[in-house]
């Protein structure tokens, strides 16, 4: 098994998440303390915990991702528009969506009317904040359906296409980070890997930064177009297996 090796300097671009369904105040309140002092880039909670966990972090800069959880498609439009207003209204810096899952293999020349209307209400209701959205894109056949993805996420003004929700698959492999980051690098979207534990012998964090610095520049990094998503438990391990 290879050793872990993880820069300090990249630690401001994590999105840590607790890493289990079942979420109470202890694990939040752990969740905040990691991030905060490690002095990581954001957390992600459910929405419905949004009004703690920004009181726990209000005094530091680790950003709050409030997670509206649409997998199963049945939240409607108009109420997705409403939760992403309210979220921010209620403290979050950044919403992400879990898209259901017949919108990941999107065909370019044939996009579904449902579609274009869900992305148009999530566009108009972030106004100038940004939104992530998750695409499990373990699930992504065809490198076309990424493509397209990307093309629609920048036409509508998405900030962050991730790679997988962390709930329903957990990361996606060397090669569909490689082809969205060199589908991104020419639009404004930026893309929120996903990272965990069954990824570690392929390549770990480190690498996707460095794969990340190849591709869309330092640049582009360094003004957050590029992030690592993962769970409490899989950031406490490789702080205690780093080699840096």
């Amino acid at each position: 098994m290879q050793d872990f090796f993880l820069k300090p300097e990249y630690f401001k671009y994590i999105n840590l998440f607790s890493g289990v369904r079942d979420f109470d105040d202890f694990a939040l309140i752990k969740l905040c303390k990691t991030a905060v002092d490690n002095q990581l880039g954001s957390i992600s909670v459910p929405d419905k915990y949004v009004e703690n966990v920004w009181k726990w972090l209000e005094l530091s800069d680790v950003l709050l991702n409030a997670v509206i959880n649409n997998f199963n498609g049945k939240i409607s439009i108009d109420d997705i528009f409403k939760s992403i207003k309210s979220l921010f209204n209620r403290g979050a810096d950044l919403v992400e969506v879990i898209l259901p899952p017949l919108f990941f293999d999107v065909d370019i020349e044939n996009i579904p009317q449902q579609l274009d209307e869900y992305l148009l209400a999530i566009s108009e209701a972030k106004g100038v904040k940004k939104v992530k959205l998750s695409i499990e894109s373990s699930f992504i056949k065809h490198s076309s359906a990424l493509k397209g993805l990307v093309y629609l996420f920048s036409e509508y003004k998405i900030d962050y296409l991730k790679t997988a929700s962390g709930l329903y698959s957990l990361n996606s492999d060397i090669n569909q980070l490689n082809a969205i980051l060199e589908e991104a690098k020419s639009s404004d979207v930026g893309v929120d890997f996903m990272f965990d534990r069954t990824s570690q012998n392929k390549f770990i964090i480190d690498d996707a930064f460095r794969l990340a610095n190849f591709i869309l520049g330092s640049d582009s990094v360094d003004e957050k177009k590029f992030s690592v998503s993962c769970s409490l438990q899989d950031f406490q391990g490789i702080l205690g297996k780093s080699t840096c």
